[in-house]
């Protein structure tokens, strides 16, 4: 009987599956691909207001400090748009310096000490003030010079994705809500 269970076993061999074969997986590759070409457009869009919500919340960050080291030193501390990250620049630039400003000539000069420098992790972000010098210095009192001003983010200069920083009159800084046009 032992010997007759050894001779079915035998007679009859399992297949064992050896993996996919190429047309298998060329049909797979192919869903995937074109599955993750229906998702790119909706996941750069998102990249985008991620990357816009981060730097808008750090330059808002960065204006409060400017105005918490201007009281705290009891002098002018200032806050401008840098392209380089040494030296304020004008309109469209990505990044951003706090620095100490006594003289409040409302520019990085020999012997001012920068605090704070932010270069932005996009170097498609630009950042444009509603001012010909987007420069906000506040002085000792706490109080900002050069104030009421609306800086405008946006990942390139196409982008449809923006957030708004509506300055007051006296100098705080407010971050707007998605979709928001205008400060009022």
């Amino acid at each position: 009987m032992a010997h007759n269970l050894y001779l079915l076993r035998r007679a009859s061999p399992v297949r064992q599956a050896r993996g996919f074969s190429l047309l298998e997986l060329m049909v797979v590759t192919a869903m995937a691909l074109a599955l993750a070409a229906l998702a790119l457009p909706s996941w750069r869009s998102l990249l985008e207001r991620w990357t816009l919500r981060t730097e808008a919340q750090a330059l808002v960050d960065d204006l409060r400090y400017a105005r918490t080291q201007a009281l705290a030193r009891a002098q002018p501390v200032s806050l401008c748009l840098s392209g380089d990250g040494s030296r304020c620049a004008s309109q469209g630039s990505s990044g951003w310096l706090v620095f100490l400003d006594p003289d409040a000539d409302r520019q990085l000069g020999a012997g001012e000490s920068v605090l704070r420098q932010h270069q932005a992790r996009s170097q498609e972000l630009l950042i444009r003030s509603n001012h010909a010098r987007p420069v906000l210095t506040y002085q000792s009192t706490g109080l900002a010079r050069s104030a009421a001003q609306t800086l405008t983010l946006a990942v390139s200069a196409s982008g449809s994705a923006r957030r708004l920083i509506c300055i007051s009159l006296q100098g705080r800084p407010a971050l707007q809500a998605e979709g928001v046009v205008s400060c009022s």
